[in-house]
């Protein structure tokens, strides 16, 4: 049977509690833990993987793949951390395509031989920025090998670029079905099509919530067809409840602390995990 597997970021802990008295890296390291993740994910380094796995947390790395010496240089590190799963912003915003599809077969060539699944992630300030860039990076890719290219997908930059309506989302983010399919990773950053994250209500009479509800009918649809997905009846999905700290602009003044939000939009993943297996149960309990 798929599962479902939800890790967390360690940016989401930027600051936290507060940048006076931010947690050390081991107590960041055990409250993920504490809180039933079970992964974490960031720009790992020799301390982080083994806290992470003296907690039995699956470390998931990053790098940032702007060319073939950084990425030689971030598949080495993460071949000697021992980190199977890897996140990578490929290119910048100004890459031309050509050179895009370039890395990333040097890239997944590298990581094959390693033994890694790298997978780009959609994101702004990337050769992944938009909607077009990617499905023609994916076209690209799969002329060349005939394969899927893997993707860390997070649709919240691509709603955000072309300012679309919540009733758009699964026609215009869900245009590569096969890819998401075959995908092993995902962010789930809760979106509306005018800001790239929204907040999770955390308290029962918070503001938002239907702007929220929309954001987790629609990552419910993608972990459905996923699910539904041939060859995935035994495979894991790893998402990531992402929630960007005060300190690099997603989250604002006065909401939630964003390590409190990651926790319920991870109560609220994996209720509607449950509810894809359940239909007839309520998937969330929002007021």
């Amino acid at each position: 049977m798929s599962r479902l597997r939800l890790y967390a970021n360690l940016w989401t802990l930027t600051g936290h509690p507060s940048p006076a008295r931010e947690w050390s890296l081991a107590r960041k390291i055990a409250a993920i833990a504490d809180a039933g993740f079970d992964g974490v994910t960031g720009a790992l380094d020799e301390l982080a993987v083994e806290l992470a796995r003296a907690r039995k947390l699956e470390p998931v790395g990053w790098f940032w793949a702007t060319d073939r010496a950084a990425i030689d240089a971030g598949l080495a590190k993460h071949v000697r951390l021992g980190v199977r799963r890897v996140t990578v912003f490929i290119g910048r915003h100004d890459t031309p395509a050509r050179e895009t599809l370039a890395l990333a077969l040097y890239l997944h060539r590298g990581a094959r031989a390693a033994g890694l699944h790298v997978a780009p992630e959609t994101h702004r300030d990337t050769a992944t920025e938009t909607p077009e860039k990617t499905a023609a990076l994916l076209a690209g890719f799969r002329r060349r090998t005939g394969e899927e290219m893997p993707v860390t997908w997070d649709f919240s930059h691509h709603a955000l670029v072309k300012h679309l309506a919540a009733a758009d989302w699964p026609a215009r983010l869900l245009t590569e079905p096969e890819n998401i399919a075959q995908a092993e990773l995902f962010h789930f950053r809760p979106f509306n099509g005018q800001h790239a994250q929204i907040p999770v209500p955390v308290a029962k009479s918070a503001k938002g919530v239907l702007a929220y509800r929309d954001a987790l009918v629609f990552f419910e649809l993608v972990m459905r067809r996923w699910r539904a997905a041939p060859g995935n009846a035994k495979r894991e999905l790893w998402a990531c409840p992402e929630v960007g700290p005060v300190a690099a602009g997603y989250a604002l003044d006065g909401e939630p602390a964003p390590w409190a939000q990651a926790i319920k939009l991870a109560e609220d993943l994996r209720a509607a995990w449950r509810h894809i297996a359940r239909p007839d149960e309520e998937a969330w309990n929002l007021q």
